[in-house]
């Protein structure tokens, strides 16, 4: 149906433009012409009402004070209210030469002449005399690092309880709520605040249950495919706002990544590029949760945050790697530029640089597969195993080969385990020389494998026929080129 046609004297461009400048909805077809229409009468209507007050006054001028009585007399509330009554500007006449008899003259406001001497020496309102004004004081902010305990700064009690990132709304915005029913918007408010709830859950609260009902409906119900994009995009949102928050509000929102990616009856593949984003995110960001850390036993630690959120990618790669055939190597080129970038100082002040980037792009490549792994940890017949390990012992020098105190180790021993073949059930322990994984890999990689020596014996494996594979290709090479020079005839004429 074509929008209606209405002529009139107010532009309906004003309107749109009021529209747009206003959180509301787009304007439909033929919107802003109605509108207008309706502006023009309503401004004609005060205008007649306010002539009327003119007329009562004897005057021929209509003055801001006829439409103010006209606006009380139609019940509109006014927006602005001039004084009352306005002050009458008083014009200065200015003859101008003429050749004619008739003089003539012309009008101008006369600019006062303010002498800042004299107004500076005047008193003061009564208002401004009798309150204390703008006053300034200087205080230190903080000494050596250390902030005074003065009034003028917070205390450690309001330091400390500042408020924990929030995830994003869970109400729709108007647009949301204008195209989704009342049900679905139901559905959706009900499924987010069950996702996150606001306070730590234990296995057995009822918010702990509602939690694992949402997720269960966000893996299997059909019905998430209605909310599926404003769901994706909340993910998103909370996810980047949530960085920094206790972690395990940050595993609580991977859970709803992995159980949305799990469900099978909504086409999520419109909108991986959303979702890819916040996991590289948690995997690659440093720090990961709330500083200083939570001591509490039952949040989970940043390198299990990474190894979660690097599973989830690893799902993502699977099931849509093939249908689009540039997304596994993208993200290993991300990764890999991760993995091989300089140590930088620690933002939170510690004296060795976070490796918490490296860590996330060790456990990330080790879920994207075995040629991943080869081309970026390992190497040329484990070149790459060295400079990792090097680069471990810079980043954490106390010494220390437990995998609490040296979890990139800990990540570089789960990729080499996707490249190594499985430990048989039948098949005794082999005896390993660590000497000698310390001598091609490096002396944390053998600290660690002293009781993964299936692991050691495999990657010596790995290493030794990848270097005599290496050498029989150059012996080759050689004889091939000694015979041709054999069989070269010289011409001696």
């Amino acid at each position: 149906m074509p929008p209606p046609q209405t002529t009139g004297i107010y532009p309906s461009d004003s309107i749109t433009e009021v529209a747009q400048s206003l959180p509301l909805d787009p304007l439909g077809p033929g919107a802003a012409d109605l509108l207008a229409g309706d502006v023009e009468y309503r401004l004609h209507l005060i205008i007649q009402e306010a002539k009327k007050f003119m007329a009562h006054g004897k005057r021929g001028t209509l003055m801001p004070e006829d439409v103010e009585y006209a606006m009380d007399a139609l019940n509109v509330e006014p927006i602005l209210i001039p004084p009352r009554p306005l002050p009458l500007p008083s014009f200065q006449s200015i003859p101008i030469p003429s050749s004619s008899s008739h003089q003539q003259q012309i009008y101008h406001l006369p600019d006062e002449a303010i002498d800042f001497a004299t107004y500076l020496k005047q008193p003061l309102p009564s208002g401004v005399a009798n309150s204390s004004g703008v006053k300034w004081k200087a205080h230190w902010l903080a000494v050596e690092g250390v902030q005074p305990a003065i009034k003028e700064n917070p205390n450690p009690t309001q330091r400390s309880g500042q408020p924990r990132p929030q995830p994003s709304s869970t109400s729709l915005r108007p647009q949301a709520r204008t195209q989704l029913p009342q049900e679905l918007q139901l559905y959706f408010t009900r499924l987010t605040t069950a996702l996150v709830p606001p306070s730590p859950t234990g296995p057995e609260t009822e918010a702990e249950r509602h939690r694992l009902a949402a997720l269960a409906s966000l893996r299997t119900d059909v019905a998430v495919a209605g909310i599926l994009i404003y769901v994706v995009k909340w993910l998103g949102e909370s996810i980047q706002k949530c960085l920094m928050a206790p972690t395990g509000t940050i595993g609580q929102l991977i859970d709803a990544v992995e159980a949305l990616v799990s469900n099978d009856g909504v086409f999520l593949e419109p909108y991986v590029h959303i979702l890819l984003p916040p996991l590289m995110s948690i995997i690659l960001t440093v720090p990961l949760g709330p500083h200083p850390s939570s001591s509490s036993s039952n949040q989970p630690s940043p390198y299990d945050l990474r190894l979660q959120a690097s599973q989830v990618l690893g799902k993502v790669a699977d099931k849509y790697g093939k249908s689009y055939p540039g997304l596994i190597p993208r993200l290993v080129s991300t990764l890999s530029k991760s993995l091989n970038s300089p140590p930088f100082p620690s933002p939170l002040g510690a004296s060795n640089p976070p490796s918490g980037r490296y860590e996330g792009s060790l456990l990330a490549l080790s879920c994207l597969g075995k040629q991943a792994v080869r081309s970026t940890v390992w190497g040329k017949a484990g070149e790459n195993i060295s400079r990792i390990d090097d680069l471990a012992g810079r980043l954490y020098t106390d010494g220390g080969s437990g995998k609490k105190r040296n979890p990139l180790i800990r990540a570089l021993i789960k990729c080499l385990s996707v490249i190594i073949n499985p430990k048989p059930a039948d098949t005794p322990t082999p005896q390993v020389n660590l000497d000698e994984i310390a001598d091609a890999f490096g002396p944390n990689l053998a600290n660690m494998l002293n009781k993964k020596l299936w692991t050691a014996n495999e990657i010596l494996r790995l290493r030794r026929e990848e270097l005599e594979a290496e050498s029989q290709h150059q012996s080759g090479s050689d004889a091939n080129g000694e015979r041709e020079g054999d069989g070269m005839e010289v011409d001696q004429s």
